[in-house]
Formats: C-alpha cells, structure tokens, sequence
C-alpha cells in the first residue's frame, strides 16, 4: 500500500484505478495533436478514512495553456460565513484579516463591506512567489508552507483571521499548508477554509467529479479530522447547501491539547462509502454506454472539465458527436482525451441530435433549457449527466 497523504500512515488502499488520462484543461488545437496522460487512480486510508487520489500529477503539467480558463465557485453561503466570522472571539474591525488566494477576495469584500478596515490580499508574484502567467491553484498549493507565512508575517504582520478557500483539497503536501497557516494566524486568531463537500458525489456515484486536480475528497468528518491532526481545534464546520456538491467551511483555530480524530467505527463508514463508489463503477459505466447506444447521435453542452472526466472516465467518447460550447474561445478546439470537436450550440438542430447532455450547473439548467427550445421543440431532449438533477439521465 502507498502512504496517506494526510496522516503519513502506510495504509492507503487504492479501490479505483481509471488507468491514464488525459488533463481535463487540456484542450487540443487539433485532433490529432499529442497529448499526454496520466495515472488517475483514487483511494482511501484504512487508518484515517480519508478519499484521496493515490498518483499525484505534477502542478507543471497541470498548469492551464489558455488565460482564459476560469473556475467558479459557489458564493451564496458567503454571507453566512461574514455573519459567523464577525462574531468570533477577539475578532474586532480594526483586526487584520488576509486573504491568500484570489478566490478569498469576495470574502474579504463582504468582511469590508460590514466595517473590517484592515483585510488584504496576498499577492500571487510578490508575497506568493509565482511568476508564471498562467499560474493557478496548482501552484499557490505548492508555496503554502511555513516558509510563505514567514514572509507573509513579515509585510502584513500576523492576522487574526486567515481565509483560503478551494485550496486545501489540491494540496499535494496538506500537511504543509496546514503548518503554513498555524504559523502564520496570530496567537488567539482563526482559519476559515473552505472545501467542497464529497459526500453527495461519492454516494450518487458521480464519477464526473474524480479530477486530477481535487488531491482530496474531504468529507465533513475526514475534514474535522484533517484539522485535529494537524493541532487545530474546529470551533465551527459546516455544509452549506448546493444542487450539485455542497461546500464545507471549517473555522478553526491552532490548539496544544490533542483533538479527538476518527473512531475505528467512524473510519469504516468512511472506507465503505468509497468502496461502494469503486463497486458500482463497472455497472454505472456500462449502463450510460448502453444508454447512449440507444439514443442514436448524441452530443454534450458545455466544455470543461466535468463533462471530459464524465466522457473519459466513463468511456462514451465513441457514442457523442461533438460537445456544444458557446464561449467563442472554445470553438474550434478538440476535448482532452476523447478529441470531441467543440462547437456552437445551433450545431444541435443543424447535426440533428436527438440527446444533449448538459453539463453545467444544475442551478442554470432550466435557463439553458430555455436557450435550446429551438433544440427541443424539434424532438430533441436535455437530459443532465448529474444523478441529483431533475433532469437526470437515468431518470427518464
């Protein structure tokens, strides 16, 4: 067995192995341009519980190639955070508080908004050391260590509240990053971080969400768990509420006393949850494929990385026409892996697909229903490649 990468132990039992993939922001030029592929396989620490991906793929190869690649993450529980935050012990408006990503700017914004006069915002060159144009999360995880907080303590001081959001769950060294914000947060002083929440995905058996970016899949008892370990007390973990995967929020804050971690009972619900994920993968991979046959011409809507992982991980290059995107920087490119040309949603009626898969926030897909009645009022039919949505495939 390979080590955990959270707690070190050598007990990481490897359930899934999806063999070499393509990098889902990957997106070829041509179809026949080379493209490399990686180990994806995803496993769990018998010792602590914890789902994580067993091979790392280096943050060079995962680096985006276009400046235009961007990832959204879910906002609405933002201002319930503020609320929690503001009410924290020690914490005054005349209190430091650093953001260290830009993904914590919105945070930072709303904390300005309610009287906070001294939030900042790390700079992504200057205090994180990243030249690269097109560096993202890939390469912010890799310089949060103690060494970054020292220098970040150095210019801003030592904060009161430290904020890093969708950041812990790429980290190829957790233990690192954990240390970096114990020693950076002032005595007294607090972390909000923020994860999304696997439960759902594991259980509705959404392999669409197995990224090779996503090192972690926490769930709320392997994330409390996550902290304790690392000689922090969680004064607040909570799950907020999503159609699609829920985001979990932990504000915790650094402790000498030992923390409680995971019962052996606690431990194995864990393992069995993404046991069954791995038992299930064969049948739900055979079932779309035999889904898909039976549709005739078939194409996806939207072009990023759900809808690659949810054709390349469950095998359907072969049964889908093309991926309709339109985002006029994606038309004309191929998908990593299955090499699925991009194009304009009008190709639905003009190729006549009789099924679409949309792959897009369950949250907008009744706006995108509305978009395509020239698709649907023709006989075509929206279906969605998420378990949970009204829209489901399976459902119909």
């Amino acid at each position: 067995m390979k080590a955990c990468k959270l707690c070190g132990r050598p007990d990481l039992d490897v359930r899934l192995d999806f063999g070499p993939q393509a990098i889902t922001n990957r997106f070829l030029r041509a179809p026949d341009e080379p493209q490399d592929a990686h180990p994806l396989d995803l496993g769990v620490c018998a010792a602590c519980g914890t789902v994580q991906l067993a091979s790392l793929t280096p943050p060079d190869q995962i680096r985006p190639r276009f400046d235009w690649l961007s990832y959204n993450e879910p906002e609405r529980h933002l201002d319930d955070v503020v609320r929690l935050v503001r009410g924290l012990p020690g914490l005054r408006p005349s209190s430091l508080v650093l953001g260290l990503t830009y993904k914590d700017a919105s945070t930072l914004e709303r904390l300005g908004r309610i009287g906070f006069d001294r939030v900042r915002l790390a700079d992504r060159a200057a205090d994180l050391g990243i030249e690269h144009p097109l560096g993202g999360i890939e390469s912010v995880q890799q310089r949060l260590t103690p060494e970054t907080a020292a220098r970040l303590a150095d210019r801003y001081g030592r904060p009161e509240l430290v904020v890093l959001r969708h950041v812990l769950e790429h980290a190829h060294d957790v233990r690192a990053v954990l240390e970096c914000l114990r020693r950076l947060v002032a005595p007294g002083g607090h972390v909000v971080v923020e994860c999304p929440d696997a439960v759902r995905a594991l259980e509705c058996c959404d392999y669409s969400t197995v990224w090779e970016e996503h090192v972690f899949s926490f769930t709320p008892a392997t994330l409390r768990q996550c902290f304790a370990l690392a000689g922090f007390e969680v004064v607040s973990l909570r799950s907020h509420l999503y159609s699609h995967e829920n985001s979990l929020v932990v504000v915790a804050r650094p402790s000498t006393a030992p923390q409680p971690t995971l019962t052996p009972q606690q431990v194995g619900v864990e393992t069995s949850r993404l046991g069954r994920f791995a038992d299930r993968y064969p049948e739900v991979r055979a079932a779309h494929a035999a889904l898909l046959e039976r549709q005739g011409r078939s194409a996806l809507l939207g072009a990023g990385h759900l809808s690659a992982a949810f054709v390349n991980l469950l095998g359907l290059g072969g049964y889908v026409d093309f991926v309709a995107d339109d985002d006029p920087r994606k038309q004309g490119l191929y998908m990593p892996g299955s090499r699925l040309p991009i194009l304009a949603s009008g190709q639905l009626v003009e190729r006549d697909i009789g099924l679409c898969l949309m792959t897009v926030r369950p949250e907008i897909e009744e706006l995108v229903v509305r978009k395509n009645q020239a698709f649907t009022a023709r006989g075509g039919r929206l279906a969605s490649i998420f378990p949970e949505s009204p829209y489901a495939l399976q459902a119909a």
